[in-house]
């Protein structure tokens, strides 16, 4: 994802929830500097959109997504 913008200054990330966030997912944790800590994010952030894509294709290749749909009526126009 090279055009993904993040960021972990400024707005609201000094606000207790959003730096709490930032905290439990150790973006904060021993990094030095804007451009480490937005990189870590950034990692996050494509690890979690790669782990949602693999759990895609495993329900597309096994059927279980159709399986899934047709048993709760999506089906229909």
């Amino acid at each position: 994802m090279p055009s993904l913008e993040v960021g972990v200054v400024g707005g609201g990330t000094q606000l207790a929830a959003q730096s709490g966030c930032l905290e439990l997912l150790g973006v904060m944790k021993g990094k030095t500097g804007y451009a480490e800590r937005s990189r870590a994010l950034a990692r996050l952030i494509c690890a979690s959109v790669l782990a949602g894509e693999l759990s895609l294709i495993a329900a597309l290749t096994s059927g279980d997504l159709v399986k899934s749909h047709l048993r709760l009526n999506r089906h229909k126009p």
